[in-house]
């Protein structure tokens, strides 16, 4: 499975220095969902917003807070997805539409670091685990951070609609239905 990434830059699709409202959040929601529905398995859309000095609450709930929780349903998690090149601004305005909506994204930080935007307090430590094993199952999670399978569980449910760990379908052995996870922000790949 690939892991490349592929970059929406939001300034240049969207010709402007600042995004407000919630009707052009929209249109640019449904052209990432389009963007992302073109993807193959396993590869990542870097939503870029290099040139974008600032968003309005209703663009960014429109934009990300809805793209994360249409993935906490399901939706395209065999595909990565991560903010990249947020100035402060947008970042917190970002951070917060995502933690009104008790959801979370990863962003790359200016130095290539990931870092969670919203979410539990948990999801950071999360991240960081799956981040370290780069390919694993819930089991090999759990231990890592000494929970309980259901604990782990939980927790992946989570991180994979941040989109920086994609789930992946396995057929084991002997049968049966299983899932594998990766990490899904290309530099850690």
């Amino acid at each position: 499975m690939e892991s490349a990434a592929h970059t929406y830059r939001v300034a240049e699709r969207w010709s402007s220095p600042f995004l407000a409202t919630r009707d052009r959040g929209r249109r640019v929601r449904e052209d990432v969902e389009r963007e992302i529905g073109q993807l193959d398995a396993g590869r990542t859309l870097a939503l870029d917003f290099a040139g974008v000095e600032g968003v309005t609450v209703s663009f960014g709930d429109e934009l990300l807070a809805k793209l994360v929780i249409d993935r906490a349903t399901g939706q395209s998690v065999d595909r990565g997805l991560v903010v990249e090149g947020a100035n402060e601004d947008v970042r917190e305005t970002l951070e917060t539409v995502l933690l009104r909506r008790k959801v979370a994204a990863v962003s790359i930080d200016a130095d290539g670091h990931p870092e969670v935007l919203g979410g539990p307090g948990w999801l950071p430590e999360t991240l960081s685990a799956a981040v370290e094993l780069r390919s694993f199952s819930a089991a090999e999670l759990a231990e890592r951070l000494s929970l309980t399978p259901q604990a782990a569980n939980n927790r992946l449910s989570g991180l994979v609609a941040t989109g920086g760990v994609v789930r992946e379908r396995i057929v084991p052995e002997g049968g049966g239905k299983e899932f594998g996870y990766r990490v899904a922000i290309p530099a850690y790949a």
